[in-house]
């Protein structure tokens, strides 16, 4: 059934790795109570099961906006925290999903939301990742690229020496390769006059290179038995719901590439929605709207900014989403 444009289910939409970086939401921590003690909560569990304080890595003295944020360690859980903070502090002022979208590790956050697993367990899972990563693969990384990803087809190094680790819409693809291939991999895309960005990764993920991590992810993973969602949740690799009968789903978001664009178009198959970006860079809803087409009853809305003015925005959204209905 289609929905009419004033009564648009809305959609929580989460990022993965890529979208952090330091200092993030740090307007909202000093002047907003529950998202600071989400981010408090989280990082009490933290210092107590992994001896580091997530918090001190990206609001710390040291931490200045404009350096990347890129030890994995403290990146994949501050992501979660960040993300799952500004969900709850959305809920207190109202506002409820009727479905949810994750990207890569944006599928924990929408997951834990939902109830599919817990907080806790989802936080320790995501902290814990970095390790196994680490023990098993070798160095790698990823690209965003500004351009159709049918160029990789196209280039006989790029398809020899990477893979595509996701395709967000018609012009935004990321490319996934090995240490040792990023710098040729960057130097064909300058040659094809193509706007690139390497991403604060250390590993290839959604491609081959992850692979060697697989059977020690699945055995971390096989003591978290997910439960049924409050609300459903999208997955950004299958375009469908997550199903929680489906014992190998924590490792295939790691594994599988990232299909934003599918995604978006299911949703928009079913009727569309009010896509609510709670990533920390805003990027999801840019994504979201290279997807939809001119007729779409569609809208997005972001939070979040790299440049401040989250306070703002977050009454400007909250009044916006409000009269949705």
């Amino acid at each position: 059934m289609k929905e009419t444009a004033d009564r648009l289910p809305l959609i929580f939409c989460f990022a993965g790795q890529g979208s952090q970086y330091h200092q993030m939401g740090a307007d909202l921590y000093a002047e907003e109570p529950v998202f600071r003690h989400w981010l408090q909560t989280g990082d009490r569990l933290l210092r107590d099961s992994h001896g580091f304080s997530v918090l001190d890595s990206f609001y710390g003295p040291e931490c200045r906006p404009g350096e990347p944020f890129d030890r994995l360690e403290a990146s994949h859980p501050a992501l979660f925290l960040v993300q799952y903070a500004l969900a709850k502090l959305v809920q207190h002022h109202g506002l409820r999903p009727d479905q949810l979208l994750g990207i890569s590790l944006g599928e924990f956050t929408a997951m834990s939301l939902a109830g599919m697993l817990s907080f806790e367990r989802a936080l320790s899972g995501v902290a814990t990742q970095p390790a196994l990563y680490r023990q098993s693969c070798e160095p790698g990384g990823m690209v965003a690229v500004l351009g159709s990803a049918m160029v990789y087809g196209q280039s006989e190094l790029l398809s020899r020496s990477s893979e595509i680790a996701g395709v967000s819409a018609e012009e935004h693809f990321v490319l996934a390769a090995p240490a040792s291939a990023l710098p040729s991999v960057e130097a064909e895309l300058r040659a094809r006059g193509l706007v690139h960005q390497r991403l604060p990764v250390p590993f290839a993920f959604h491609s081959r290179w992850i692979e060697p991590a697989g059977e020690v992810c699945k055995k971390a993973f096989s003591q978290y038995r997910l439960q049924s969602p409050y609300w459903p949740c999208w997955s950004s690799r299958g375009a469908g719901f997550v199903d929680p009968a489906d014992a190998d789903v924590l490792w295939r978001i790691v594994r599988e590439p990232m299909n934003l664009r599918t995604t978006v178009e299911a949703v928009e198959a079913r009727g569309g929605g009010l896509y609510l970006d709670l990533s920390p860079a805003g990027s999801v809803s840019a994504l979201v709207r290279q997807v939809l087409s001119p007729q779409s009853p569609s809208r997005t809305l972001a939070v979040m900014s790299p440049f401040g003015g989250n306070v703002t925005r977050l009454r400007t959204v909250l009044a916006a989403a409000a009269e949705r209905h």
